[in-house]
């Protein structure tokens, strides 16, 4: 009985995994092989728009008024103050990115939208992490940890598996124990990098 529920639980994370182990191995050929598409400039359009704003002067008032008003989607990056009295705030989601930045006055705002072509998309859904970008971006994040959920429960459910259906545990143990020490060295390296 207990067998036959591993069975199930490493075949299903197996299935979830398979679609986010592809989408991780395209995405991340199209980063090392950066001339496999071309990578050309993101489309901009930029617009120059009166600001009617008239509550809090603060990073979190001035992104939810910009954000309900304007349309802005996306994770939202930490605000900047510039020296000159303006604000910039930043948003970004795979394939498209925008930058409002408010001026001094606090009358106008300058918003740019940035299309990214294929490639830059693609390294956009390699790249993405935390939470906090609109309800797609929040799902994204959500089927993420899910995958690596999965990972953990595919990998138990393996070892149990093999545990339980082989007599010889010599060379699995051997094994299971150099990939845990290859993993422990490259975090080791890279820990060491500058």
């Amino acid at each position: 009985m207990l067998y036959q529920l591993i069975r199930r639980v490493h075949l299903y994370a197996a299935f979830f995994l398979l679609s986010f182990v592809l989408m991780y191995f395209v995405s991340g050929y199209v980063m090392i092989h950066e001339n496999l598409l071309e990578n050309r400039d993101p489309q901009k359009k930029t617009r120059n728009l009166a600001l009617k704003y008239k509550g809090e002067k603060t990073a979190a008032a001035y992104a939810a008024y910009l954000e309900q008003t304007f349309g802005l989607e996306g994770k939202r990056q930490p605000p900047q103050k510039r020296e000159d009295g303006s604000w910039r705030f930043a948003y970004f989601r795979p394939g498209t990115s925008y930058e409002a930045v408010i001026s001094a006055a606090g009358d106008s705002v300058r918003i740019t939208e940035s299309r990214e072509n294929l490639r830059r998309t693609l390294v956009g859904f390699h790249r993405m992490h935390g939470y906090g970008g609109g309800l797609l971006y929040d799902i994204w994040a959500v089927c993420h940890d899910l995958a690596s959920a999965a990972l953990i429960l595919f990998t138990l459910s393996g070892i149990y598996l093999w545990y339980n259906l082989t007599s010889r545990h010599l060379l699995g143990w051997l094994l299971l124990l150099l990939s845990f020490g290859l993993t422990a060295a490259t975090i080791g390296y890279l820990l060491t990098l500058p």
